[in-house]
């Protein structure tokens, strides 16, 4: 799951891509068709060489593939050197998403939504090194304070209704703004958004009660300081309040 919360965080580095309308759409579907189809292969390879009933084993479930290797090799080391792949695939994972985060602080501040701190770059290197570091530090406490197995639940239910509201509003501009440029148009309209809105609640149903408290918090917090302070200095909210077209009123 994490893995394809990767893929959706390449979607945050459209500011510094060539082309962008061509180049993400294209990265991104092409990743998501190599990615699934190893999963899926990786999947008929381990139930080829296992019965599927002994994946319902407690420390089968927990050691994996890992464990996989060690019964059909008869030795421990090839589980070993998947273990050690599963961690730096992990580790590459989480660097994009830090990194996907640094660039979405920035265009949220860049649009007036944040403070202007938050859209700085380095003069030097042209990225938000304020933001990595803000991030990193961020991070860094939520997990060595915060256990794991209630992170990994919030970040579920985060990207699982992000996914939702970007769903929804495939088929709301569809029908509300049908006159808008768009540099990609998702394919088998309305399947698709239908059947990414599905797929999220279906695995939404399976969260605890306490994460949808937490969530909702966190929420109301945001939404919060939307209403007080995002919402005044968006430039968005400005240049339609000044009867300008969108996206007129940018920072320079």
């Amino acid at each position: 799951f994490f893995t394809f919360i990767g893929l959706d965080a390449v979607s945050t580095a459209g500011d510094e891509v060539r082309d962008p309308q061509r180049a993400m759409p294209r990265a991104i579907l092409g990743a998501l068709a190599i990615v699934t189809t190893i999963y899926l292969l990786v999947a008929v390879s381990a139930i080829g060489a296992q019965p599927w009933q002994d994946f319902g084993d407690r420390e089968q479930a927990e050691a994996g593939l890992a464990r996989l290797l060690q019964d059909v090799t008869g030795s421990t080391w090839p589980g070993t050197v998947l273990s050690a792949g599963a961690v730096v695939s992990i580790f590459s994972v989480t660097l994009v998403t830090l990194y996907g985060q640094t660039r979405i602080l920035f265009a949220v501040g860049r649009d007036g939504l944040l403070p202007r701190a938050f859209a700085r770059v380095n003069p030097r290197t042209h990225t938000p090194v304020q933001n990595t570091v803000m991030v990193a530090c961020a991070v860094g406490l939520l997990a060595g304070f915060v256990p794991l197995s209630d992170l990994w639940d919030l970040v579920s239910i985060g990207t699982l209704v992000a996914f939702i509201v970007v769903s929804v509003g495939v088929i709301v501009l569809r029908r509300s703004r049908p006159d808008l440029p768009r540099g990609f148009r998702v394919p088998a309209y309305p399947l698709t958004p239908l059947l990414g809105i599905a797929s999220c609640v279906y695995i939404l149903a399976g969260l605890h009660w306490y994460t949808y408290a937490w969530f909702l918090l966190w929420l109301s917090v945001v939404l919060l300081f939307y209403f007080l302070w995002g919402r005044h200095h968006s430039l968005l909210n400005r240049a339609v309040e000044a009867g300008l077209p969108v996206g007129e009123e940018r920072p320079r």
